[in-house]
C-alpha cells in the first residue's frame, strides 16, 4: 500500500510503503500525484519511505515502477529514499546510480536531514 504523507510542500511528492504494494498503489496514488505536482511545477521532488511493515512489490509492480521512472526520469529534480532494512537501501542506491538527479538513502532515524536535504533549492551548473 502506498499513502500520499500530508505537511511537504506543493512541488513534493511524498509517500510512504507499507505491507505488499501492488498496481492500483501506482495507478491510484502514486502517478496522479506526480501528474498533479507537474501541472504546476517544471521538476518535483519525491519522497519515497519504506515503512517497517513493507513486505514487498508483485511483478507487476515492478514493470508499473520501471515505466514509472522511464517516462518521468526527467521530472525530478531530487529524490529521498528513507529505509532501514539493508536490503531495500543497497536496491536504492542501485538505482540511484541510474537517476539523472541526485537522489541520497537516510534511515527513518534520519527523517530531519532528509528532508533538510530534500528542500535545499538545486546547485546552479
Amino acid at each position: 500500500m502506498l499513502t500520499l504523507l500530508p505537511d511537504f510542500p506543493h512541488d513534493t511528492v511524498a509517500v510512504v510503503a507499507q505491507d505488499l504494494l501492488c498496481s492500483d498503489d501506482y495507478a491510484q496514488v502514486l502517478e496522479p500525484a506526480i501528474e498533479s505536482r507537474l501541472q504546476d511545477h517544471a521538476s518535483i521532488r519525491l519522497w519515497y519511505e519504506f515503512d517497517a511493515s513493507f513486505k514487498g512489490i508483485t511483478v507487476g509492480t515492478l514493470w508499473n515502477e520501471a515505466m514509472l521512472g522511464f517516462f518521468h526520469l526527467s521530472d525530478f529534480s531530487r529524490i529521498v529514499v528513507l529505509a532501514d532494512d539493508a536490503v531495500m537501501r543497497g536496491m536504492a542506491q542501485t538505482l540511484a546510480g541510474m537517476m539523472p538527479c541526485p537522489v541520497k538513502i537516510y534511515s527513518t532515524s534520519e527523517r530531519e536531514s532528509a528532508r533538510a536535504w530534500l528542500q535545499k533549492e538545486p546547485v546552479a551548473v
